[in-house]
């Protein structure tokens, strides 16, 4: 670890570059039940203190942890170091991204638990949005998803990001809307509401691109097959964000079959 000492003959924006990592690394040493160093720890607090570049918030969080520091209540000063981290890189612009955060919630498992259901993604444009549907799709039984032939591909950079390795894991490929499995279902405006419709034990369901939804090949396909679900909302614009409707409609799904 760097010394305080070097940390004060760094530039300025080098030094505050410098200051989230040491706190990552002050929380992975909470996690692991390793004692801080507090004389180090203290003089980093002093030091981001005497900064004038930063916001009165970050003072008012490094007085939290000085206060924590004296109780060695390990649970809660591990949150307020991890507050002050993200506070240092919002002072530098540097929030993070989806696909940044350490995901401590993951369970592993041997092998994935799913059912004969498939997804068709029907013109998805945003790779941010195609890799949030397989991170949804992989943690609710999702065997394949197939792609229109003009949804942008699974491997480009944002959308392997945003799926946090699910590209990887759940099988996939492009084909035409008349090549999925069937019978076939349709995200989307005026079908039956999620806790009403008959959710079949296999099927594909069809999701719509982010701007004109369901192409007329996959909605004529659907409405001759099993028809449309819809979310049911409460808010002005009542729309959701397709990645985010997807999650929805998945978890209700799988939960019907499993």
């Amino acid at each position: 670890m760097i010394t305080l000492r070097k940390l004060t003959s760094l530039k300025d924006d080098t030094r505050r570059r410098k200051y989230p990592l040491l706190f990552q690394q002050f929380e992975q040493d909470i996690k692991n039940e390793k004692s801080l160093n507090s004389l180090y720890f203290n003089g980093l607090l002093d030091m981001i203190s005497e900064d004038s570049f930063y916001p009165d918030k970050v003072s008012a969080a490094i007085s939290d942890l000085k206060q924590l520091l004296e109780i060695l209540d390990q649970e809660r000063l591990l949150w307020k170091v991890n507050s002050l981290r993200y506070l240092l890189l919002q002072a530098i612009n540097a929030e993070p991204g989806d696909w940044d955060f350490e995901q401590n919630s993951i369970v592993d498992r041997t092998e994935r638990i799913f059912g004969e259901i498939y997804l068709y993604l029907d013109g998805i444009r945003s790779p941010f949005n195609v890799g949030s549907i397989f991170r949804s799709a992989e943690s609710f039984g999702i065997k394949k998803i197939f792609l229109s032939p003009d949804t942008v591909s699974p491997e480009h950079n944002r959308a392997r990001r945003s799926s946090m390795g699910c590209v990887d894991i759940i099988p996939w490929s492009y084909c035409s809307i008349d090549e999925i499995h069937k019978p076939a279902f349709a995200l989307e405006l005026g079908g039956e509401t999620l806790n009403n419709f008959p959710f079949p034990l296999e099927g594909t369901l069809i999701i719509g691109s982010e701007e004109l939804g369901v192409s007329p090949d996959g909605i004529s396909l659907a409405d001759d097959s099993l028809g449309r679900v819809s979310i049911k909302t409460g808010g002005v614009k009542g729309s959701i964000n397709v990645s985010v409707a997807t999650g929805i409609a998945l978890q209700k799904w799988f939960s019907s079959i499993v």
